[in-house]
């Protein structure tokens, strides 16, 4: 009886100590990341990757970059961008366990672009002037400007401004790519002196349908540029080289040069178109010797001055007006000649000869 006590006790105990089978521990995932997991950088600049696992140091990674031309990286991590845009994929190969990897995207962007395209040289006050810089996606952009004021887009790639009084104003753009590498661009620009323009010459007489050029002189401004223009309806031919034709009909007209520079800036010429000297002499076509009060007559035009002139005769009146009278001679013939010459300084001589009866 006594053993079967103390057999039954032991029985007890090891039942009591005995759980039967319990919970399967399953064990943690390994975690491998790359560190950044995503970056954006200007192409050819370097970045240093690591490669951790379960948040500690991780050792004997292999590094690669997977797309072709997508940069190159080193055997501790460090990459180095290529020279053209894109997004690359960093790769990081742990020898921890097979097939355990992580990578990280880089974005590649161009570096930032500060070359200012402006006008060379600007007008006093000048409104509603451009700068420009070739955009680059992703960056920022900041114009300021002395000697002047940015009048729009002063956060874009493409400035209006507006130029002061002078003699000088630079223009500058910090420009901010999307990786944060920044470039400090500048340009001076000269301002110009003030245009004064005049035309040469300033008055002039001139027979209708005859040619001339008119010149000038300018000062100041930007370039030698004018434009040429006529005053009034029917005043002539005028070319962009200041080339003028007359017209037909006589009158007062004008010609004006304005800078294109400063198109305020201006000159006028007055122009007094004259009526051509006429060539109709009239005269008898015959005439006794010796015979007085005689007579021959120009066609009489306003501004024509007259010279008469008789070979075989004597002028007796009117030598210097459109209507003369002379005595004739005794021989067989009279020439006679008058000179018209109107304001612009045109001339015609005519002649006629009478033949004695």
């Amino acid at each position: 009886m006594r053993g079967f006590g103390l057999g039954l006790a032991a029985m007890i105990v090891l039942t009591g100590c005995w759980r039967g089978p319990g919970p399967t521990v399953e064990p943690q995932p390994v975690v491998a990341r790359v560190l950044p997991a995503a970056a954006t950088l200007t192409a050819g600049r370097t970045l240093a990757f690591t490669a951790r696992v379960d948040d500690g140091p991780a050792e004997g990674v292999t590094w690669s970059v997977l797309e072709a031309g997508g940069g190159r990286v080193a055997a501790d991590g460090t990459y180095r961008a290529p020279a053209g845009p894109g997004v690359y994929t960093v790769r990081a190969q742990f020898k921890d366990g097979p097939g355990l990897a992580a990578a990280a995207k880089v974005t590649v962007v161009a570096p930032p672009s500060g070359k200012i395209v402006a006008p060379p040289r600007v007008m006093p006050e000048a409104a509603n002037l451009v700068a420009r810089i070739a955009p680059v996606p992703g960056s920022q952009y900041h114009w300021t400007v002395t000697g002047g004021r940015i009048t729009g887009g002063s956060d874009t790639a493409s400035a209006t401004f507006q130029a002061g009084a002078g003699p000088r104003l630079v223009l500058a753009c910090r420009v901010v790519n999307a990786a944060g590498d920044a470039l400090n661009a500048s340009l001076d620009i000269p301002v110009a002196a003030p245009v004064a323009l005049a035309i040469k010459p300033e008055a002039v007489t001139l027979t209708a349908e005859r040619a001339m050029k008119f010149g000038f002189d300018l000062a100041g401004g930007t370039s030698l540029a004018v434009k040429w223009s006529l005053g009034e309806p029917g005043a002539g031919k005028l070319d962009g080289a200041g080339h003028y034709v007359a017209p037909v009909v006589p009158g007062l007209y004008t010609v004006r040069v304005s800078s294109v520079d400063d198109p305020a800036a201006s000159a006028t010429a007055r122009v007094k178109v004259v009526a051509r000297p006429p060539e109709s002499l009239f005269a008898p076509d015959s005439f006794k010797p010796g015979a007085e009060g005689l007579r021959a007559r120009m066609p009489d035009l306003a501004g024509m001055s007259y010279q008469w002139a008789i070979d075989g005769g004597t002028i007796t009146a009117g030598a210097s007006g459109p209507s003369m009278v002379f005595e004739a001679g005794t021989g067989a013939t009279v020439t006679v000649r008058c000179k018209v010459t109107n304001e612009a300084g045109d001339s015609f001589s005519a002649v006629k000869v009478l033949k004695a009866l």
